[in-house]
C-alpha cells in the first residue's frame, strides 16, 4: 500500500500514546495516512484500512468508515452508503469495505439522517441547528497539517460555522483528531483522540442548553439496543463508569460509556461475494462481538460530559443539555456564551474493541489518558 505522508513542526501537536506504553512486550502496529485530498485522508494499521477522515458529508465534517478489530465496521453505514456507487468503486479494499457495510445495515433501522458515523457540531449556535441536517453547516476551509510517524496519523483541519438563520459564520474551529493503537493489558484495541477548540467570530455566540449535540457517534444497526425486536441475535448493552446499564446511563455525566454487542463480522472472498447478493431484506449475515467506549477528557468543556446515548443506537456526549439532563435541577443552565475571540475546547477518546473490556480495565485506560 502506497501512502502519503507529511511531517510537521511536532511542536505544535500534544503528545499521544503509544501501544507499546502500555504493554513493552508486544508488536507495535505501523500507522500511515493515505492523502486523497484536502477533504479526505485515509488512515491504515499494518497496511489494513482503519478510518476516513471526511471534511464534508451533507454539512459536517465526519469520519467514516471506521474499520475496528477485526476490521468490524464500528460504526452504522447509513446513510452514507446510500451515496457510494459500490459497484464501480476501483480501489479493491474499498470495494470490500463499501459492500460490507451495505450488508451490515441489512435490515437496520434507517432514522435520524443526521447521524453520520462519528462527528462534531451543535443543535443550538444562535439558533443555527447544525445537529440536525439544517441548512446551519460547518464547512472545512483548509486542512492545517496531516502528521504521521509510524505511532499515529494526525488530522488537523480549519472549518467554519455558518448559520443560515443569520446568513454568516459565526465560529471558527480547529479539529486535531488522532488515530492510533494501544493495549489495554493483553488487548489490543484501535483508538481516536478528538479534540476541538471552537472559536467565536462576534460577541454573543450562545451555544444552547440542548440535548441535541456535540460529539455524536452512531453504533451499528445489529448493535443498537433496541434491534433485539428486528432480529433476537442482535442487541447490545450499555455501562458506565459508575454502573450504570441500558437507559440508566442516559443524561448522566461519566467518565466512561462503553457501547458493546454485536456486529457484522467483516466478510471476505467468496463468503462476501455471496452476503452481498442476497436480497437486501436478508438479515442473517454472520455476527461478532465489539464494542465501542468514550471516555471523557481531562481538558473538555463541562468534564465530565453528560451522555446523551440511547438504546437505538446513538451515542452522543453532550456538555451543554443540562435542562434536558438535570430536568429537575431548578438551577440547571447548560448554554455558553463566547465573545468575539472566546474559545471552548472539548476532548474525547474512543477505543475501538473486541467488545471483551472490562470495566476495571476501561477504568485504567481512562486513567492512562487523563494523564
Amino acid at each position: 500500500m502506497s501512502s502519503l505522508c507529511w511531517l510537521f513542526c511536532l511542536s505544535l501537536f500534544l503528545p499521544v500514546a503509544k501501544a507499546e506504553d502500555q504493554n513493552p512486550n508486544k508488536e507495535t502496529p505501523v500507522l500511515s495516512a493515505k492523502k486523497i485530498s484536502d477533504d479526505e485522508i485515509r488512515v491504515f494499521v499494518d497496511d489494513a484500512f482503519f478510518a476516513a477522515y471526511r471534511s464534508d458529508y451533507k454539512g459536517t465534517p465526519i469520519v467514516w468508515p471506521i474499520c475496528g478489530i477485526d476490521q468490524t465496521l464500528a460504526t452504522r453505514a447509513w446513510p452514507m452508503i446510500d451515496d457510494v456507487d459500490v459497484d464501480a468503486e476501483q480501489d479493491p479494499e474499498m470495494k470490500t469495505i463499501y459492500q460490507n457495510a451495505v450488508v451490515s445495515e441489512r435490515g437496520g433501522v434507517k432514522d435520524h439522517p443526521h447521524h453520520r458515523s462519528l462527528w462534531f457540531n451543535h443543535g443550538n449556535v444562535l439558533g443555527g441547528d447544525f445537529w440536525g441536517g439544517t441548512p446551519s453547516v460547518i464547512k472545512q476551509s483548509r486542512l492545517l497539517n496531516l502528521q504521521c510517524d509510524g505511532d499515529t496519523v494526525r488530522v488537523q483541519t480549519e472549518n467554519y460555522w455558518h448559520n443560515d438563520k443569520l446568513n454568516r459564520d459565526v465560529c471558527r474551529d480547529v479539529r486535531d483528531v488522532v488515530f492510533g493503537v494501544l493495549f489495554i493489558g493483553d488487548k489490543l484495541v484501535r483508538y481516536l483522540d478528538f479534540s476541538v477548540e471552537v472559536f467565536a467570530l462576534e460577541d454573543g455566540v450562545v451555544f444552547g442548553d440542548t440535548k441535541e449535540g456535540s460529539f455524536g457517534i452512531r453504533v451499528p444497526s445489529p448493535t443498537a439496543m433496541t434491534s433485539k425486536k428486528i432480529d433476537p441475535q442482535w442487541g447490545g448493552s450499555i455501562l458506565n463508569d459508575q454502573g450504570d446499564e441500558g437507559g440508566a446511563t442516559w443524561g448522566k455525566r461519566s467518565k466512561w460509556v462503553n457501547y458493546v454487542g454485536p456486529a457484522e463480522r467483516f466478510l471476505t472472498g467468496k463468503e462476501l461475494e455471496q452476503e452481498y447478493a442476497k436480497d437486501a431484506s436478508a438479515k442473517d449475515f454472520p455476527l461478532t462481538q465489539m464494542g465501542i467506549a468514550v471516555l471523557s477528557g481531562p481538558t473538555s468543556l463541562g468534564q465530565p460530559a453528560w451522555r446523551h446515548v440511547r438504546d437505538y443506537g446513538l451515542f452522543a456526549s453532550n456538555p451543554f443539555g443540562q435542562r434536558d439532563f438535570e430536568p429537575n435541577n431548578p438551577d440547571a443552565n447548560g448554554e455558553r456564551k463566547l465573545n468575539k475571540g472566546d474559545s471552548m475546547t472539548f476532548n474525547f477518546r474512543v477505543l475501538f474493541h473486541s467488545g471483551n473490556l472490562t470495566p476495571d480495565e476501561l477504568n485504567q485506560a481512562y486513567q492512562n489518558y487523563v494523564k
